[in-house]
């Protein structure tokens, strides 16, 4: 499941970079959808791998002993 978050966030940053570097002959509103679109994607990776790494910190907490 952790490279569900990576694949998310690469895929996101290349249609960011997509629609910002690359002239695309579209009109402003299906370039913005576009844009809003990848941003949702790379966001829900980001929020993916952060949610893996607090139950990672959890997990190791836990088997310390030092989570209370």
């Amino acid at each position: 499941m952790k490279k569900i978050g990576v694949v998310l966030m690469f895929i996101g940053a290349v249609m960011l970079a997509t629609f910002m570097f690359v002239d695309l002959k579209v009109d402003f509103g299906l370039w913005i959808t576009g844009f809003l679109i990848s941003m949702i994607v790379a966001a829900s990776g980001a929020v993916t791998l952060i949610f893996y790494l607090a139950k990672g910190i959890k997990a190791d907490k836990a088997s310390n002993n030092d989570f209370k």
